[in-house]
């Protein structure tokens, strides 16, 4: 008696959890949107200073730290580029720049333990990234 009344209870939890809608042209599906952990600090990043030097690489959110210098000797390898430039209308992608221009390459830093730092080359110089912490 007690396993059909779980097997009810399970079958119209089941049953509530779909994720389609019944209409009188059919079946609809529900338009539920997933943003990413690296979606949101992106935009709240944005949000909270609307000219952020930014970029996406592996699902992390890299920001320009204006105080770390790097030497041509500390690059190591070459990791990509930016492919795309961000706008406020697009969801965030791998490779995507808010300031940073198409084709600007992206470097791991020589002896680096994490990837929690990068460097961009940039004409005559590099810059250094930082990742942000989520949570």
């Amino acid at each position: 008696m007690k396993s059909a009344i779980v097997l009810t209870l399970l079958a119209t939890l089941l049953g509530c959890s779909s994720n389609t809608t019944q209409t009188e042209q059919g079946v609809q599906s529900n338009n539920i949107t997933e943003i990413s952990t690296t979606e949101i600090l992106a935009r709240e990043t944005i949000r909270d200073s609307p000219h952020a030097d930014l970029f996406i690489f592996g699902d992390r959110v890299y920001v320009v730290d204006q105080q770390l210098t790097i030497k041509n000797n500390q690059i190591g390898e070459k990791l990509g580029t930016i492919q795309h430039h961000y706008k406020s209308d697009e969801s965030f992608t791998e490779f995507m720049s808010t300031i940073l221009t198409i084709g600007t390459e992206i470097y791991q830093i020589k002896n680096a333990v994490h990837i929690d730092q990068l460097a961009i080359k940039g004409k005559d110089y590099y810059k250094v990234y930082k990742a942000l912490e989520e949570g």
